[in-house]
Protein backbone atom coordinates (compact mmCIF):
# COMPACT_ATOMS: atom_id res chain seq x y z
CA UNK A 1 0.00 0.00 0.00
CA UNK A 2 2.93 2.47 0.63
CA UNK A 3 4.75 1.37 -2.51
CA UNK A 4 1.23 2.22 -4.46
CA UNK A 5 0.93 5.75 -2.57
CA UNK A 6 4.29 6.68 -3.06
CA UNK A 7 3.56 5.83 -7.46
CA UNK A 8 0.68 8.24 -6.89
CA UNK A 9 2.39 11.25 -5.15
CA UNK A 10 5.45 10.84 -7.69
CA UNK A 11 3.44 11.08 -10.87
CA UNK A 12 1.16 13.30 -9.17
CA UNK A 13 4.33 15.40 -8.47
CA UNK A 14 4.86 16.51 -12.10
CA UNK A 15 4.32 19.82 -13.46
CA UNK A 16 1.25 20.95 -15.51
CA UNK A 17 1.52 20.15 -19.41
CA UNK A 18 0.96 23.49 -21.46
CA UNK A 19 -1.24 23.28 -24.74
CA UNK A 20 -0.46 25.40 -27.48
CA UNK A 21 -2.85 26.55 -30.44
CA UNK A 22 -2.41 26.66 -34.35
CA UNK A 23 -1.65 30.16 -34.11
CA UNK A 24 1.07 29.77 -31.32
CA UNK A 25 4.50 30.22 -33.04
CA UNK A 26 7.94 30.43 -31.40
CA UNK A 27 10.24 33.02 -31.80
CA UNK A 28 13.50 32.67 -32.25
CA UNK A 29 16.61 35.41 -32.30
CA UNK A 30 15.29 39.10 -31.79
CA UNK A 31 12.12 37.75 -32.54
CA UNK A 32 12.11 36.62 -28.62
CA UNK A 33 13.64 39.30 -27.36
CA UNK A 34 10.98 41.48 -28.78
CA UNK A 35 8.18 38.97 -28.02
CA UNK A 36 9.56 38.67 -24.34
CA UNK A 37 9.96 43.04 -23.45
CA UNK A 38 6.64 42.97 -24.87
CA UNK A 39 5.41 40.31 -22.13
CA UNK A 40 7.28 41.98 -19.39
CA UNK A 41 6.48 45.63 -20.18
CA UNK A 42 10.28 46.45 -20.69
CA UNK A 43 12.59 47.14 -23.44
CA UNK A 44 14.38 44.54 -26.05
CA UNK A 45 17.48 45.48 -24.83
CA UNK A 46 16.52 45.13 -20.90
CA UNK A 47 14.86 41.71 -22.14
CA UNK A 48 18.66 40.40 -23.73
CA UNK A 49 20.45 41.48 -20.70
CA UNK A 50 18.07 39.86 -18.64
CA UNK A 51 18.24 36.87 -20.71
CA UNK A 52 22.13 37.00 -20.24
CA UNK A 53 21.82 37.33 -15.88
CA UNK A 54 20.44 33.66 -16.48
CA UNK A 55 22.44 30.16 -15.36
CA UNK A 56 23.63 28.49 -18.30
CA UNK A 57 26.75 26.79 -16.91
CA UNK A 58 27.61 23.18 -16.28
CA UNK A 59 26.81 23.59 -12.36
CA UNK A 60 24.20 26.27 -12.75
CA UNK A 61 20.45 24.90 -11.99
CA UNK A 62 17.42 26.29 -13.78
CA UNK A 63 16.26 29.77 -12.41
CA UNK A 64 13.16 30.14 -9.65
CA UNK A 65 11.51 31.61 -12.04
CA UNK A 66 11.77 29.73 -15.15
CA UNK A 67 8.37 29.10 -16.57
CA UNK A 68 5.56 31.50 -16.43
CA UNK A 69 2.42 31.74 -18.31
CA UNK A 70 4.84 33.13 -21.59
CA UNK A 71 7.66 30.99 -21.47
CA UNK A 72 5.47 27.96 -20.97
CA UNK A 73 3.59 28.94 -24.28
CA UNK A 74 6.86 29.29 -25.77
CA UNK A 75 8.16 26.09 -24.68
CA UNK A 76 5.23 24.00 -26.09
CA UNK A 77 5.52 25.76 -29.33
CA UNK A 78 9.64 25.07 -29.29
CA UNK A 79 8.20 21.32 -28.55
CA UNK A 80 6.17 21.23 -31.11
CA UNK A 81 7.50 22.98 -33.95
CA UNK A 82 11.33 22.23 -33.23
CA UNK A 83 11.79 18.89 -30.97
CA UNK A 84 8.40 17.04 -31.80
CA UNK A 85 9.51 15.89 -35.19
CA UNK A 86 12.18 13.74 -33.68
CA UNK A 87 10.80 13.04 -29.94
CA UNK A 88 7.37 12.76 -30.65
CA UNK A 89 4.70 15.16 -29.56
CA UNK A 90 4.43 13.76 -26.34
CA UNK A 91 8.31 12.59 -25.98
CA UNK A 92 8.04 9.52 -27.71
CA UNK A 93 9.90 9.07 -31.26
CA UNK A 94 7.98 7.69 -33.61
CA UNK A 95 9.35 4.66 -34.37
CA UNK A 96 8.96 4.88 -38.22
CA UNK A 97 11.28 7.34 -38.35
CA UNK A 98 14.43 4.89 -38.10
CA UNK A 99 16.85 7.06 -36.57
CA UNK A 100 20.12 5.81 -35.44
CA UNK A 101 20.50 6.24 -32.79
CA UNK A 102 17.34 6.53 -31.75
CA UNK A 103 16.00 10.14 -30.17
CA UNK A 104 15.91 10.17 -26.38
CA UNK A 105 12.39 9.21 -25.09
CA UNK A 106 10.90 11.64 -22.79
CA UNK A 107 7.62 11.16 -20.24
CA UNK A 108 6.36 8.57 -18.33
CA UNK A 109 7.48 6.59 -15.12
CA UNK A 110 11.41 6.72 -15.84
CA UNK A 111 11.34 9.93 -16.42
CA UNK A 112 9.65 11.42 -13.54
CA UNK A 113 11.97 9.06 -11.16
CA UNK A 114 14.78 10.69 -12.52
CA UNK A 115 13.31 14.48 -12.49
CA UNK A 116 12.18 13.40 -8.83
CA UNK A 117 15.90 12.02 -7.86
CA UNK A 118 18.07 13.47 -9.78
CA UNK A 119 16.76 16.92 -9.65
CA UNK A 120 18.33 20.08 -10.88
CA UNK A 121 21.52 17.87 -11.94
CA UNK A 122 18.80 16.51 -14.40
CA UNK A 123 17.84 19.31 -15.44
CA UNK A 124 21.42 20.89 -15.66
CA UNK A 125 21.72 17.80 -18.63
CA UNK A 126 18.87 18.32 -20.13
CA UNK A 127 19.97 21.88 -20.66
CA UNK A 128 23.37 21.34 -21.89
CA UNK A 129 21.78 18.83 -24.66
CA UNK A 130 19.98 21.14 -25.62
CA UNK A 131 22.09 24.01 -25.71
CA UNK A 132 25.38 21.92 -27.02
CA UNK A 133 23.20 19.35 -28.88
CA UNK A 134 24.24 15.26 -28.67
CA UNK A 135 26.38 13.67 -31.15
CA UNK A 136 25.22 13.82 -34.79
CA UNK A 137 21.22 13.40 -34.18
CA UNK A 138 20.62 16.33 -31.69
CA UNK A 139 21.20 20.16 -33.33
CA UNK A 140 22.84 22.33 -31.10
CA UNK A 141 20.21 25.21 -29.99
CA UNK A 142 22.43 27.49 -27.85
CA UNK A 143 22.79 29.69 -30.72
CA UNK A 144 19.32 29.83 -31.99
CA UNK A 145 17.73 29.99 -28.56
CA UNK A 146 17.83 32.22 -25.71
CA UNK A 147 18.77 30.93 -22.03
CA UNK A 148 15.14 31.64 -20.53
CA UNK A 149 13.84 29.62 -23.91
CA UNK A 150 16.44 26.55 -22.77
CA UNK A 151 15.13 26.41 -19.09
CA UNK A 152 11.33 26.68 -20.61
CA UNK A 153 12.04 23.63 -22.59
CA UNK A 154 13.54 21.57 -19.46
CA UNK A 155 10.52 22.13 -17.99
CA UNK A 156 8.24 21.55 -20.43
CA UNK A 157 9.80 18.21 -20.75
CA UNK A 158 9.64 17.79 -17.40
CA UNK A 159 5.89 18.18 -18.19
CA UNK A 160 5.94 15.27 -20.35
Amino acid sequence: MRRLLLLVALTACAPARTRVTTEDRPHLGDAWYAHRAATLNITPEAARARDAALPAGPDAGPPDDALDAHTAREAAALWRDLCAACHGPDGQPPSELGLDPPPKTWGGFGVRMGFTFGGDAMRRGIYRSIAEGKGEGMPAWGGRLSREQMWALVRHIESL
